[in-house]
């Protein structure tokens, strides 16, 4: 694992608190604010960590879901739904990428970059376990705007982080 463990927990901690802080936000701001791409579904993240268990809570909005037919998928999804969570080290853009498929293998989107690029290292080290995941909400496009462009899905992502002396076990 490139990085000391520490340092790359503090990183994933770093982006759970990001995701915390954008809900956190969602109590604050007026209900006909509106900012495309950056102020919508602020209650839709989350961002948790116990210290005591090392259990984690993310919920995230999924990337890519314009592409390879991922809008006619997410036309079929159901917040609630089970989500598969695949690690993709032969993507083309992001090496330490996570991609995101129904029960049936059939791909939504991808995780964000970011969560990525921190959680990748932890996993491919057996220092992070996905323990579940689901849909928790979904806009698919043809409930969305005439304007919209694409689907809105958010997956919430349930797991546990071990120390480097427990991975063993």
């Amino acid at each position: 694992m490139e990085g000391s463990y520490e340092g790359i927990k503090l990183k994933l901690l770093a982006e759970l608190d990001k995701l915390h802080a954008r809900r956190e936000l969602a109590g604050h701001t007026p209900s006909d604010y509106f900012e495309p791409g950056m102020m919508e579904n602020l209650d839709c993240f989350e961002g948790l960590y116990s210290p005591e268990t090392g259990d984690i809570t993310l919920r995230f909005e999924a990337r890519g879901t314009r592409y390879d037919g991922r809008t006619e998928q997410i036309e079929k999804v159901r917040a609630g739904d089970e989500v598969v969570i695949v690690r993709d080290r032969d993507n083309k853009y992001n090496p330490n990428n996570f991609t995101m498929e129904t029960l049936r293998g059939k791909n939504i989107g991808n995780m964000p970059a970011e969560l990525c690029n921190v959680m990748a290292p932890l996993y491919d080290a057996g220092l992070l376990e996905f323990t579940a995941s689901e849909v928790s909400y979904v806009e698919p496009l043809s409930k969305r705007s005439r304007y919209a462009k694409q689907a809105v899905l958010f997956v919430e992502l349930r797991g546990s982080l071990k120390a480097p002396s427990d991975a063993g076990e």
